[in-house]
């Protein structure tokens, strides 16, 4: 049985596509999802399943939602080792914990275009710092990300995908949830 974590787009923000976690846990359980288990209620939820293909898991969660929920959810799913790989990937060392509040990683369904990374060098050395690693992008913000002129930048548009982005200490947290069987 594989380790999946799913991360949901924009549910829960700002009075919009409210899902409470127990009824998405219920959903994912009576899909055949095993050990469904969430984390805060931005919709980060970890789940076993036998099934190999994350593409079918995303397709099949998407519909689902949609389906009970009443509205479309953009689902990124990531392995447990995938989500391992994106902490040993980091390109920032830090070490304060007040410093995790500015370093977020924004997971891509796929990896981006070289035309599209073009366009976004320009961003790469400015006070905050960014760099692709793969499907993610990996983000510290010099402030806060509300401060930050990469908060308006519209990466899914540049992209050409959709993006869902999770700050540093929500990454290390669903890692460490992977692991408790």
């Amino acid at each position: 049985m594989n380790t999946y974590i799913a991360l949901l787009r924009g549910i829960n923000v700002g009075g919009n596509k409210i899902i409470k976690m127990q009824d998405l846990k219920t959903m994912l359980q009576s899909l055949g999802f095993h050990n469904v288990r969430t984390y805060i209620q931005s919709g980060n939820v970890l789940f076993e399943s036998d099934e190999e293909s994350e593409s079918l898991l995303t397709g099949v969660m998407e519909r689902q939602i949609k389906e009970v929920f009443g509205f479309e959810v953009s689902v990124i799913i990531r392995t447990r080792a995938e989500m391992e790989k994106v902490i040993a990937n980091n390109p920032f060392q830090l070490s304060e914990p007040e410093d995790f509040k500015r370093w977020y990683v924004s997971f891509l369904p796929a990896e981006p275009s070289i035309e599209a990374l073009d366009k976004l060098r320009i961003y790469e050395d400015g006070p905050d710092k960014m760099h692709f690693v793969g499907r993610e992008m990996y983000i510290l913000y010099d402030v806060s990300v509300s401060q930050s002129p990469l908060f308006k930048v519209p990466f899914d548009k540049i992209l050409g995908m959709t993006v869902t982005a999770r700050n540093w200490n929500t990454v290390n947290k669903l890692v460490t949830m992977s692991r408790m069987e």
